[in-house]
């Protein structure tokens, strides 16, 4: 079933309202749901990873919230992605998919019709392999796109940049993706939720092998990678071990708010990261049916927060 809540207040307070209360317009079984980005950031994507089927969905301000643009579409190549993640590159709004078996990267455009355009595809084996990793999001640097890529049973990261080539082949995405930095974390960092502020990126994230919890900043030349910016933070976060998801609430004037979904006691606590990124205020808790993702994202300026079982 299908919750989902509006997001309102500000800085100080906020507040859910479940408007779409056990929904059954999103069937069991989907592995990803990825809201797209820029122009197209009223469609939810769903895919399912053992039918390798994708699906779409129109996403409203009002009832029923969720409605079917297609299902069963089979143009992502029929791979069990482990991540499909959405970014814009020159006002063209795209999808990354990712493998991690076999370390496949595959972009393809979002058409018009919300179909998929042939894939550009990109993996490497040897000096800096694409395989194994655990979290990879695109993010936006200085105007440019980059990947963000880590592993959590050997801690490699790495980041690699997506420029846009002279030509390609017919309705292929113009993309050639390099590797720009590779280095060395530890082990089992998980929860990444990655927002900005300033226009510069940053990411919480928690290591449950050795308990920490970290925010850390992507520096504006991902050559250099990244640093910790507030580091030992999980005395603010009592219940980091029980954490088992958390996503980035997109709010107007991009304030960053986060929320996590506490696995034992099923709830969700709604914070406000502190502007020098070294803790958070818990502004709301709310419980919520036992949940396998939690999906959040903007039409106009309202927030949602969709919880999918």
């Amino acid at each position: 079933m299908t919750n989902i809540y509006a997001i309102s207040g500000n800085a100080t307070a906020l507040a859910m309202e479940n408007v779409a209360v056990d929904a059954a317009v999103l069937p069991e079984g989907y592995t990803t749901l990825t809201p797209l980005a820029g122009s197209c950031s009223d469609v939810l994507y769903a895919f399912n990873r053992e039918t390798k089927l994708l699906d779409a969905y129109r996403m409203t301000s009002d009832a029923p919230y969720l409605t079917p643009i297609f299902q069963g579409n089979s143009d992502i190549d029929r791979y069990p992605w482990d991540s499909i993640k959405s970014f814009v590159l020159g006002n063209v709004c795209y999808i990354m998919a990712y493998e991690k078996h076999r370390g496949h990267f595959y972009f393809y455009e979002v058409k018009s019709d919300y179909t998929l355009s042939k894939p550009y595809n990109f993996m490497n084996q040897r000096s800096w392999p694409t395989q194994n990793f655990s979290e990879v999001q695109p993010i936006v640097v200085t105007g440019l796109v980059y990947v963000v890529g880590y592993d959590d049973e050997h801690g490699t990261v790495a980041i690699f940049s997506l420029p846009v080539v002279a030509t390609s082949p017919p309705d292929t995405p113009p993309f050639n993706m390099l590797n720009v930095w590779y280095h060395q974390w530890a082990k089992g960092w998980e929860n990444f939720s990655f927002f900005q502020m300033g226009q510069s990126n940053f990411f919480f994230k928690i290591n449950k092998m050795k308990l920490n919890v970290n925010i850390d900043h992507i520096l504006d030349s991902p050559a250099e990678g990244s640093v910790e910016i507030g580091s030992w933070l999980q005395a603010q976060l009592p219940n980091a071990l029980q954490v088992a998801m958390a996503t980035i609430i997109p709010w107007q004037h991009g304030t960053p708010f986060l929320a996590t979904y506490d696995g034992d006691t099923r709830a969700v606590n709604l914070y406000h990261i502190h502007a020098d990124c070294q803790g958070w205020t818990n502004l709301h808790t709310e419980e919520v049916p036992a949940s396998t993702q939690l999906v959040s994202y903007q039409i106009a300026d309202q927030s949602y927060l969709l919880v999918y079982a």
